[in-house]
């Protein structure tokens, strides 16, 4: 029994460190800045908050001029945030 209930305390704890330290989109904002400054045009960043994690979703397009009509190509990245902190879940 001891162990059983260390174990369930353990993870609630866990929980509650998670809930309480969930990054916001101000703070995924101030991560991703220098990266962003390193291309031409603004990426589309889609910012998802959740209870205990976060998701983000960044679209970085650059526009090109094929035979006199414009297109974009168009790269994305994802990033969850749990624990204060932000990782790249898509590796290229």
């Amino acid at each position: 029994m001891k162990f059983r209930r260390t174990i369930i305390l353990l993870i609630l704890a866990i929980l509650l460190i998670a809930l309480f330290t969930n990054p916001r989109e101000s703070d995924f904002t101030v991560f991703i800045q220098p990266q962003i400054g390193k291309v031409s045009s603004p990426p589309l960043i889609e910012y998802e908050s959740h209870m205990i994690y976060s998701n983000a979703d960044i679209t970085y397009y650059t526009p090109t001029s094929k035979d006199g009509q414009i297109t974009a190509e168009a790269g994305k990245e994802q990033y969850i945030g749990l624990f204060g902190r932000f990782w790249k879940i898509n590796q290229p």
